[in-house]
Formats: structure tokens, sequence, C-alpha cells
């Protein structure tokens, strides 16, 4: 009975890996400041499941504004997040929309500063929240 589950959940892994995802989260959280900060956008199959790792990317350390907006909008807290939050999510929208990683920082920080007045619905006790979720085209959704 168990290896006959663990068979039908590995098929259920298999295919989700398989098909492309349907929309993003915007997560924010507040482990190294008081004020919530980006801590990544993630596409999203459905609301338990999500791709990750999509593809081997190589991080580059954002440069010029860039690096300025990641700074004031995305605090690494350690230098490892921007990296972490590249290769684990922002490869499988490049692999789904052959997006660069600049973009993918430029998007999500965008996404931040239009859907800031969203912060006030954040639970103010906790140190996470999904700000909101957005169709593929990057517009407002429901979650």
């Amino acid at each position: 009975m168990i290896s006959k589950l663990i068979l039908i959940l590995l098929s259920v892994k298999k295919t989700l890996s398989e098909k492309n995802y349907n929309y993003y989260e915007l997560s924010l959280q507040k482990w190294c400041t008081k004020d919530y900060q980006i801590h990544g956008l993630w596409p999203q199959y459905n609301s338990s499941y999500y791709p990750t790792y999509c593809k081997n990317v190589t991080y580059h350390q954002p440069k010029g504004e860039l690096l300025n907006e990641l700074n004031k909008y995305w605090n690494s807290c350690d230098n490892t997040l921007w990296e972490h939050e590249w290769k684990k999510h922002g490869s499988c929208i490049q692999y789904q929309n052959n997006i660069s990683e600049n973009d993918y920082f430029n998007n999500t920080v965008q996404l931040l500063i239009k859907n800031k007045n969203l912060i006030n619905q954040c639970n103010q006790n906790s140190d996470n929240c999904i700000l909101s979720c957005f169709d593929l085209d990057y517009n407002n959704i429901d979650c």
C-alpha cells in the first residue's frame, strides 16, 4: 500500500514538473528588516505546487541602478538570497519564458512598487506574506 502511494506521488511530481506553470506569487518577508521586503517572485502550478531549479543558470551580481533597487526593495540579509531566488525560481521563469536574470529582478521590483498599497493586507505579526498573485502577463489575479 505504501509503495503504491509513493509511486502515485512520484508520478504526480513528474507530471507537474513537465507542465507549464500558471501564475506567479510575489512573496514578501521581514526576516532582517522591520518592514516587508521582497522574498521572491515564484512561478506556481497551483497554491500547493510550484516548479524549482528548472534549468542550470549562472548568477551574476546585479550592478548599477538594478543593484540600488534591489538593496532598497529586496534586502538580501546575508548576500545569498538573490542568487538563491534566481536559481530556484527565476530559472523556471527563464525556462518557460526565456527571461534574463536582470529582467527577473527588474520585473519583481516593479511588481512590488506597483502593488505596494497591498502591503497593509499582510499580517503584520507574520514575517512572511504573499502580497499578490499575477497572471503570466503580470496582471493581478486572485490567489
